[in-house]
């Protein structure tokens, strides 16, 4: 893959995205939109929302580099049509783990990229179903103390395992990481091919 000749703009702060594009060997500068997710307030379907949000914060950025490929992602956790994002203090946290324990949900990412000088553009989504076993309230008390899960859609990672939530899944493990990688590969090689 010639990606390494390839800069990437991302228009995200998560450094899970970073590290990721990076070990795909992109060369990856961040530039975080000034989008607010608060302002979408008509998207109620959770794959809707998200890919809305990935668009929004996407497009703000790629106008200011025309010449290189813009990617923006935005995660959200679904449980029944509820759209589960990042907690903002400890109760919250508690709340979103005590609602998905034992249950299957769906974690959604919207990707979109840009190539501003050639006229093209993509956005779509992944979706992944994710079954947590049964969490006792030490546990997630454990857990939100060990990883403060404030950065994170519905509350956890799945990387973090000192305290394994999840049981099983179906689909992209990245994506449930927050961006998924073979989407997004087959759509930035597809941007970025000649003609």
């Amino acid at each position: 893959m010639k990606s390494n000749s390839l800069q990437i703009i991302l228009a995200s702060s998560s450094p899970r995205r970073k590290d990721i594009l990076q070990a795909m060997g992109f060369s990856v500068t961040v530039y975080t939109s000034s989008f607010d997710e608060s302002s979408i307030t008509a998207e109620k379907i959770p794959s809707q929302f998200a890919m809305a949000a990935a668009y929004a914060k996407g497009k703000d950025v790629s106008l200011r580099f025309p010449d290189l490929v813009t990617v923006s992602a935005d995660t959200v956790v679904s449980l029944n049509g509820i759209i589960y994002g990042k907690p903002s203090h400890w109760d919250e946290a508690i709340t979103m783990l005590k609602h998905l324990s034992g249950k299957t949900h769906s974690v959604i990412t919207g990707l979109s990229l840009f190539y501003p000088v050639k006229k093209k553009e993509y956005i779509g989504f992944e979706e992944t179903f994710v079954t947590f076993r049964s969490l006792t309230d030490d546990e997630i008390f454990q857990y939100i103390e060990i990883y403060k899960p404030y950065d994170k859609a519905g509350a956890y990672g799945i990387q973090d395992i000192a305290i394994p939530l999840v049981e099983r899944i179906e689909g992209s493990y990245f994506n449930v990481v927050g961006f998924p990688v073979t989407h997004f590969y087959i759509h930035w090689r597809e941007l970025v091919k000649e003609g």
